[in-house]
């Protein structure tokens, strides 16, 4: 049955094509062939046209008489579409077709987005060869958002994104745990599928959530009302940055107040052993495996005739973000994997004699600090004489206990905004069956402020694409250090602000994968497995499909007991078991901000907790980075990490 229009609106909807103009009517980018429009609900189409411009909208052979509104915005809906026939979308003016979209299948949307182990490739997976072979499905559809990033909201996909039917070209190269996850609905549903892989590896929540969004949290807005300044006046936004970055140093109590840019010659300073390269492989102990900031700082002379010159200075490589001072001014910062730095110099900043630089270097994972070459480190001034700077660095490593001061807003995937500006905001106004968020390890330095951060996602998400939209969220796998120590929960924070969010709405699912990580591989290839836990938990999610085990074993309550804390479980499928040993590993009673570990038994489908006479406020368990966990139940599924108040 051919469908007929139902609606016909201009401007009423703030979709993706907010802004955009165009000579002839035009379909958002987010419509093209091959594509799949969710099934069970209006088919909403729209895009852009001159402002007022009369035009036909069909689908199938149903059409539908568009004015574009005064903004050049249109949009139309007509009615639901049934799975079955391809569908064909056209734009016709004065009779004549000026675009058309064709073999459209109406079926099931999903949008996967977050960091590298979402975007992580079918080619890299274990197996892949086979995996990537057998990857040919015609009613599988995939669309791979090209990474781009915008300071303003997009109406237009990034160069070269489009939709193409699933086959082993197109897949290779497509996000292993979003095909996976697809499939296996499409095969167990008996439904085409169309998923939207839109991911950065390295990137931070924040810079996917949109702009609108976070600058009504109050934790956040500052950080917005400086991404809005640098679109106008990015000189006066860096240097506010500077203050503020400044600020937060001297008020971080592990720094002391200490003010390392005033004054850089006090202080204990270590020569640099040999050329600047990564600072683990200067020698120094407390370096080999220092994740966090290094000073670095040099010092040079000029005559006067130099110092009244303008010019450039280069320092090299840095990986992954610099803030950098001459003379005690800020004068640049960038983040940047291993990128060359080069920041202008204020008229008057330089000195007859003797001048100086200095270099807070962060980083965050696997190299880190500032690398040359060394033909890249120097003062370039204005007459074309150069200052060379290769030799004579000196460093100080920071404290571990000090914090890292913010990133700039406008510090692509570590910033705000930028990604959902370029990358989802292009989706806006097309509706999904539901999406997969696997991201976190880019913030797990500040796990408390991510639950809100998550939630902002979410609602985010639901505004552009659906009330109640289902998110299933993968909860970080065991990645890094073995947990020697209680009280140290490391990534454990974020794990916990991802299973209260979880806990805190029904159409959020928590994929637990805790046991599916690799302590020496934050890139662990078995991708297949992460799907099959997304999958149970989509199930129940979008599918309304009876499982109250999709996402393991779930603590319930904690009640302490004489010399022991009961922790009931729901959540189970075959009942509770240990893997490796009788007892259960992993479990910290805390009273305050002291924790101990304390041995745990089975009880039926509880867990006790022998934690001996002393009150105790919580129990947590399976904390650290790379935890041993043993608790699961018998269908296989572990009970994640969580931490629960006891009554």
């Amino acid at each position: 049955m051919k469908p007929k229009c139902i609606l016909i609106a201009g401007a009423a909807l703030g979709l993706a094509v907010a802004g955009a103009q165009a000579d002839t009517p035009r379909l958002a980018d987010v419509f093209g062939d091959h594509m799949v429009l969710q099934r069970d609900v209006p088919a909403r189409l729209f895009g852009t046209a001159d402002p007022g411009a009369a035009f036909i909208v069909s689908l199938d052979g149903a059409d539908s008489p568009v004015r574009a509104g005064h903004d050049g915005r249109w949009w139309v809906e007509f009615p639901a579409l049934a799975m079955g026939e391809a569908h064909e979308i056209s734009l016709s003016v004065d009779g004549e077709i000026v675009q058309s979209v064709e073999d459209v299948l109406a079926g099931d949307v999903f949008l996967c987005s977050g960091q590298s182990n979402m975007e992580y490739p079918m080619a890299r997976v274990t197996y892949a060869e086979r995996e990537v072979a057998g990857a040919g499905h015609p009613h599988l559809r995939l669309l791979h958002v090209n990474r781009s990033l915008s300071l303003t909201p997009e109406s237009r996909l990034p160069e070269g994104s489009a939709w193409a039917v699933a086959t082993p070209d197109t897949a290779a190269g497509f996000s292993a745990v979003c095909y996976y996850t697809g499939r296996a609905l499409a095969e167990t549903h008996d439904v085409p599928v169309g998923l939207i892989a839109s991911s950065w590896g390295g990137s931070r929540i924040e810079s996917w959530i949109d702009g609108k969004v976070t600058g009504g949290a109050g934790d956040h807005a500052g950080q917005i009302a400086l991404l809005d300044l640098y679109r106008n006046d990015p000189a006066a936004a860096a240097d506010a940055y500077a203050e503020g970055w400044q600020a937060s140093w001297r008020a971080d109590p592990a720094g002391a107040g200490a003010a390392v840019w005033e004054a850089p010659e006090a202080g204990d300073w270590t020569p640099v052993p040999g050329p600047l390269r990564d600072w683990r492989q200067w020698g120094d102990p407390a370096l080999t495996d220092h994740l966090g900031m290094v000073w670095h700082k040099i010092g040079f002379d000029l005559t006067e005739t130099q110092a009244r010159q303008g010019a450039r200075l280069h320092i090299g490589a840095v990986d992954d973000t610099d803030m950098t001072w001459l003379n005690g001014t800020a004068i640049g910062t960038t983040f940047d994997w291993g990128g060359l730095r080069v920041y202008d110099v204020p008229a008057g900043l330089l000195r007859p004699g003797r001048n100086s630089v200095l270099v807070n270097a962060h980083n965050d994972y696997g190299e880190g600090g500032m690398k040359g070459p060394d033909t890249e480190l120097r003062l370039e001034l204005a007459d074309g004489g150069q200052v060379s700077l290769a030799e004579g660095w000196m460093y100080r490593k920071v404290p571990a206990a000090m914090s890292s001061p913010k990133p700039a807003p406008w510090f692509t995937i570590k910033g705000y905004t930028m990604l959902h500006n370029a990358m989802i905001a292009p989706l806006d106004g097309l509706r999904l069956k539901g999406a997969v968020w696997y991201q976190g390890e880019s913030n797990a330095g500040d796990g408390v402020a991510y639950e809100s951060l998550l939630r902002l996602l979410v609602e985010d998400w639901r505004a552009k694409f659906g009330d109640g939209l289902p998110v299933a969220v993968v909860q970080l796998p065991r990645y890094g250090a073995l947990p020697v120590a209680a009280g140290e929960p490391g990534w454990g924070v974020i794990r916990e602000s991802m299973r209260r969010v979880a806990a805190g709405d029904p159409q959020i699912g928590l994929a637990v994968t805790i046991d599916r990580g690799d302590p020496a591989d934050i890139h662990p290839p078995n991708k297949k497995a992460v799907a099959e836990r997304v999958i149970r938990v989509m199930r129940v999610l979008a599918y309304d499909a009876p499982d109250a085990a999709a996402s393991g074993p779930v603590a319930r309550q904690a009640v302490q007991n004489g010399d022991a804390v009961r922790i009931q479980f729901d959540g189970l499928e075959e009942g509770l078991e240990t893997v490796s040993a009788a007892m259960v590993m992993g479990l910290e009673a805390c009273t305050g901000e002291i924790c101990r570990f304390v041995p745990g038994r089975l009880d039926a489908d509880a867990v006790i907790a022998e934690t001996g006479p002393a009150p105790v406020d919580q129990i947590r368990y399976c904390q650290g980075d790379a935890p041993l966990c043993n608790l699961f139940d018998g269908n296989g599924l572990p009970a994640g990490p969580f931490w629960i108040p006891v009554d």
